[in-house]
Order: structure tokens, then C-alpha cells, then sequence
């Protein structure tokens, strides 16, 4: 009983989740000592979307403001989060965790500008029991309980291997291009940016990117850590790699780029503390 009293609300503020899936997951929490609560409207189908937009934001706002919530768990990515932004809170009861990744990108893009609130970047609970190995389950785990994370190997791709630190900030690529221009953009000047994608074409990987630059979101950044880029094809016949087009519209920023951090949308999906500080020392990652 690693956790025993700390609550879990379980919200799906965007895409549907698998009921045996979040079922698993569920009886996993705890199992590891959690109580979990369901959110009332996570079984609702409207379209592609876990139940209404007024249900889903209900479902939320109900978690953040409850003060015996000490942690809310995104149930499922896909779409949808970007409907809620505009009826967050500015103000929660008491200090909450909410873990997530992919779409929830969006979410936390917001939910940091909110005193209180500590967001992990981790696996969502339409995967944790069945996606993800068990590795990235004790890695959210232990984001929770305050285990030191295991220094992670980096590829030097592009830039000096000197020494780098700042906060790690980022996520999903094509939601964070999403967010430019909206009064939730992040700026990401003197950090360490992850980003990582899913079931994008290259040429889209690119338009997201100059987005992002043409926004100004990732002028200043120190760094930039590639993470996971799952089922993301190049054209048939392609002479080239995904990680040349990357490199392409990237490196003109100025920032040394690493690759191989195991996270996205891969069967290891580590665990990190949105704006904890991080360091890069010898092509390795200290979160």
C-alpha cells in the first residue's frame, strides 16, 4: 500500500477511453494503495468525444475543485481537451497533481498558469495497465512518491555537448502548435523542450514546427529533447529520415537537439515533472 489514502479522480476531458483498459488501470491504482473515483460523465460517447463538451467540463472542474482530490488522471488522449480551457479554474482549494500526455498537452499549457497545480507528463489510464510496459509504471509511480528518476541516455544530434539546464517544458508537437496564438501559447525560452508525436506525416511535422518558430514559442530554448515519433511516415521513396526533416526545420533555432528520450506514444512512455528543473550534462538527461 505504497499511496494509501491519497484519491485519484479519474477525468476524460477529450478522447474516449477503453472501459476495460480504464477498468485495469483503475484496479492497478488500487491496488497500489490509491482511492479512485470515476468521473460521472467517463463512459458518455458524444461523437469522438468522451460525452459533451458541458459534461466533460463538468467532470473536470468537479475533480480540480473538490479538495479531497489530491490527484486527477487523465482517462484518454485522442481529442478534445481544447474545448475545456475556457472554464478552468483560475484558482484550485488545495495543491493537485494532474498526469496525463498527448492532447492533455493542451490542458496542462493552461493548467500551469494555475498556482497549485504540479503536472506529470505520463501515461493516461486508457494505457497504463495495458500499453505500457512496467518500467513507465513505476516511473509514474514514482513521479508521485518522490523517487529520484533514473538519469537518462541522450543522442547528441545537432550543437555543443556542453553542460544544459533549465526547466523540462513541452509535450505533444502538433498540440503545442495548436496553442499558438491563443492566450494558453507557452514560451519556452530558456528551457529544455520535449516533444514527441503520433501518426503525423512528416510534411505536417514540419508545418507544426514552423508554427511553433513563427509564434515565437521556442525562441530562447536551451535545448531540444526528441522523444518518441510513433507511425509518423515519410513518403514512399523518401532518401531521407524523419529525424532529417526534424532536424532541418529545428536546428536553425540555435539549440544543441538530442534524441532517444523514451517518451510519447511508445510502449515506454517515461514519467517527468512538467517545469521541474533538468539538467543535460554528457549526453545525459537529469530530470
Amino acid at each position: 500500500m505504497i499511496e494509501q489514502g491519497k484519491r485519484v479522480a479519474v477525468v476524460a476531458p477529450a478522447g474516449i477511453p477503453d472501459t476495460d483498459n480504464l477498468a485495469r488501470s483503475v484496479s492497478l491504482l488500487e491496488s497500489w494503495g490509491f482511492s479512485v473515483s470515476v468521473g460521472a460523465h467517463v463512459d458518455d460517447r458524444f461523437r469522438y468525444l468522451a460525452g459533451s463538451h458541458q459534461d466533460r467540463i463538468g467532470d473536470l472542474l468537479a475533480a480540480l475543485s473538490d479538495p479531497a482530490v489530491d490527484i486527477v488522471w487523465i482517462a484518454r488522449g485522442g481529442y478534445g481537451s481544447a474545448h475545456v480551457l475556457p472554464a478552468l479554474p483560475t484558482t484550485v482549494p488545495r495543491k493537485k497533481t494532474v498526469i496525463g500526455f498527448s492532447d492533455a498537452t493542451a490542458l496542462f499549457c493552461a493548467l500551469r498558469q494555475i498556482p497549485g497545480i504540479h503536472v506529470i507528463h505520463g501515461p493516461t489510464l486508457n494505457g497504463l495497465a495495458t500499453k505500457v510496459d512496467e518500467e513507465s509504471r513505476l516511473s509514474v509511480l514514482g513521479a508521485l512518491t518522490g523517487v529520484s528518476p533514473t538519469p537518462l541516455p541522450l543522442e547528441r544530434l545537432h550543437g555543443s555537448a556542453d553542460s544544459i539546464g533549465g526547466p523540462l517544458v513541452g509535450g505533444n508537437l502538433t498540440v503545442l502548435a495548436s496553442m499558438a496564438g491563443s492566450r494558453w501559447q507557452p514560451g519556452f525560452r530558456d528551457s529544455i523542450v520535449v516533444l514527441e508525436d503520433v501518426t503525423e506525416l512528416a510534411y505536417r511535422l514540419d508545418r507544426s514546427i514552423m508554427t511553433m518558430r513563427h509564434a515565437g514559442i521556442l525562441d530562447g530554448a536551451r535545448a531540444i529533447v526528441l522523444g518518441d515519433f510513433i507511425r509518423c511516415p515519410l513518403p514512399a521513396g523518401a532518401d531521407y529520415l524523419l529525424t532529417d526533416v526534424l532536424l532541418d526545420v529545428l536546428a536553425p533555432l540555435g539549440a544543441p537537439i538530442f534524441g532517444g528520450l523514451p517518451v510519447g506514444h511508445g510502449q515506454r512512455n517515461l514519467s517527468w515533472v512538467v517545469g521541474r528543473p533538468a539538467e543535460i550534462r554528457g549526453g545525459i538527461l537529469l530530470r
